[in-house]
């Protein structure tokens, strides 16, 4: 079943845009992560409203996931009493678009169910249930996969040398696959030692290839340009898109921090408290 606003169900559901409840939320959160040869789902679900979570602990009614992907021909059903969960599968399993559909559905038949917050169009109850029926719905979210994806952003950058360019100045070239970040002989010798350090590459995150994320953000931003068909571009987009946050509507210092999992973190524990590794 796809999420659809627009569509009447016979019965009241909790859903974003519907006016079935004059109050109450449902919510589901989804993270992918790579773990070896598997892919990891983290899920989870935020649900205001009592009189459906009381039948989701008398086990009238379950939190359903279903996973889909297009690509791989891959369909899966999570259904599960728990908030929080997290589920393997192989990495083969799931490839380009991923479609995540979340639900409350009901397991046994329900006969007398009422809610306050239920709209008075539907008269004032009680309410019946049958099995497979929908009590809550959240919208579908959509994700991408790619290994690439799951790198740090950092893997989109190449330190190339250029032997006209002074110490201490260093350009960002947008041009090929990958983001050409452009220094010195001399300097591209200091980075390639420094990144055998860990405290050293930490700073090296904070300093040059933050800004050179933030600028390929703003890049991205810019409607004049166009990278159609870059490698760095796509990861980008996806990897913002899979994070939750937009292109058009965060500032490019903001994506660049989630892009980067929030690197002045790290330098605030490695280097500036000095917590050993």
């Amino acid at each position: 079943m796809k999420f659809d606003k627009y569509k009447a169900f016979p019965y009241p559901v909790l859903r974003p845009g519907s006016d079935d409840y004059t109050d109450g939320e449902f919510q589901a959160t989804v993270e992918f992560a790579i773990d070896g040869n598997n892919i990891k789902a983290s899920i989870g679900y935020a649900l205001s409203a009592t009189e459906i979570t009381d039948e989701i602990a008398k086990e009238n009614a379950a939190y359903v996931c279903m996973i889909s992907c297009r690509d791989t021909y891959f369909q899966q059903v999570i259904s599960t009493s728990e908030r929080n969960l997290e589920v393997n599968f192989d990495s083969g399993a799931l490839r380009g678009e991923v479609r995540v559909n979340p639900y409350v559905v009901v397991k046994k038949d329900i006969s007398a169910f009422t809610s306050p917050d239920i709209n008075a169009e539907f008269g004032p109850g009680p309410f019946k249930f049958v099995e497979g029926e929908v009590l809550a719905q959240d919208e579908a979210q959509i994700f991408y996969f790619d290994r690439d994806l799951f790198r740090p952003i950092t893997s989109v950058f190449d330190l190339v040398k250029k032997d006209e360019l002074e110490d201490g100045m260093w350009t960002v070239g947008f041009e090929e696959n990958h983001i050409q970040i452009e220094v010195s002989p001399k300097m591209k010798e200091s980075i390639d030692v420094a990144r055998n350090d860990h405290n050293k590459r930490i700073v090296l995150l904070n300093s040059i290839y933050f800004a050179a994320v933030m600028q390929a953000v703003q890049k991205l931003k810019d409607p004049n340009e166009s990278f159609e068909g870059k490698k760095w571009a796509e990861v980008i987009r996806r990897q913002a898109h899979n994070k939750g946050v937009s292109l058009d509507k965060h500032d490019a210092y903001y994506i660049a921090e989630l892009l980067m999992q929030q690197p002045i973190m790290l330098l605030n524990a490695y280097v500036f408290k000095g917590v050993s590794q």
